[in-house]
């Protein structure tokens, strides 16, 4: 049986969501700590690049991200 990969590219799935006027878009996910490198977008310019917990995230968002 093949291992899964420890890290998910989310960048191609096109996975963003808005918080605080701000557009948060998924670039991956590290299933071994369960933590999500994100770009932090505010008015189309690009602020930062960070990394949040996957609890964090929206429900909704969760939902596209789990079955991965």
């Amino acid at each position: 049986m093949a291992n899964k990969k420890p890290i998910i590219d989310l960048k191609t799935k096109g996975i963003e969501y808005e918080q605080n006027n701000q557009t948060i878009k998924l670039v991956a996910f590290n299933k071994k700590n369960m933590t999500i490198d994100i770009t932090i977008w505010e008015d189309g310019k690009y602020i930062k690049d960070s990394n949040i917990v996957f609890a964090h995230l929206p429900k909704s968002i969760k939902s596209k991200i789990k079955p991965l």
